[in-house]
């Protein structure tokens, strides 16, 4: 009878342990402030201090125990492939625009900001006062077209050299302040950022002389994080943050926002 008794306790010690177990939830953040960034060697940023929100969420209210193991990235194409190749506790932190042909080969989570790309010239650059062929072909047509291929951001050079300027010069950048660095530097640069990198670019380096091209500004935009197909992690997030009673309507979301860009761009950006 003892030997039966410590047979049922040691099968169900081992069930408590397995349902213990304890799960990796690998983030991939690709470096862009104020977005995700490094801090006194530690990731931080929006969407850094919202994934923490999350990771608390799960380990409190779904009462899952998560290891956390964060991975930094400098270049966009090899973050957003290893994120698409990843397992399905892989989540990916860069402010992706949700787009249709992102989402044929990933999920998405349900946004969690909206965005505005800024066309930006170099502020010794004449005005653009309409969008139209003539207008475009007189200011553009010798300029060069700065942007991060395979973004969202491409699309709207794109969009611009077959409908506007057919002859239009594309350079490749590895990131919107790259970008922006060139474009104040040569007034025959230009090209699109998001709204919130400009205003981050423009704060830290207030002696940059640069222009927003209203006529070009392309709104409408929504940002969410990205994960595998199939991933548990679209559902379980929105939960967290789109439902009745998620995050987005808590103050601690707005909170983070205003911590890195201030109560106007939040009142601007945040999601309803």
């Amino acid at each position: 009878m003892r030997k039966l008794s410590f047979i049922f306790l040691f099968f169900i010690q081992g069930g408590i342990m397995f349902s213990q177990a304890v799960d990796t939830l690998y983030i991939n953040y690709n470096v862009q402030a104020p977005f995700s960034q490094v801090t006194d060697g530690k990731p931080s940023g929006i969407e850094i201090d919202l994934i923490n929100e999350y990771i608390l969420w799960l380990k409190t209210t779904k009462k899952m125990d998560i290891v956390v193991k964060y991975n930094q990235f400098t270049d966009y194409d090899f973050f957003y492939a290893a994120t698409k190749k990843g397992t399905k506790n892989t989540m990916g932190l860069g402010a992706i625009t949700i787009t249709a042909e992102r989402a044929k080969e990933l999920d998405f989570t349900s946004p969690y900001l909206k965005n505005v790309a800024f066309c930006i010239t170099n502020g010794n650059a004449p005005d653009i006062k309409t969008k139209t062929g003539p207008e475009l072909m007189k200011n553009l047509g010798s300029m060069t077209a700065l942007t991060i291929p395979n973004s969202s951001l491409s699309k709207y050079i794109a969009e611009l050299k077959k409908t506007y300027v057919p002859e239009l010069k594309v350079s490749a950048q590895s990131s919107q302040a790259k970008i922006l660095e060139e474009i104040s530097k040569n007034v025959l640069n230009f090209g699109y950022v998001d709204a919130l990198e400009f205003w981050y670019f423009l704060k830290n380096n207030p002696q940059k002389f640069l222009k927003m091209q209203k006529v070009l500004n392309q709104s409408k935009e929504e940002l969410g994080f990205i994960m595998p197909k199939g991933s548990p992690h679209k559902a379980l997030f929105n939960e967290f943050f789109a439902s009745a009673n998620g995050f987005k309507n808590n103050r601690g979301y707005r909170a983070i926002l205003e911590k890195y860009v201030g109560s106007y761009m939040t009142q601007n950006l945040a999601v309803n």
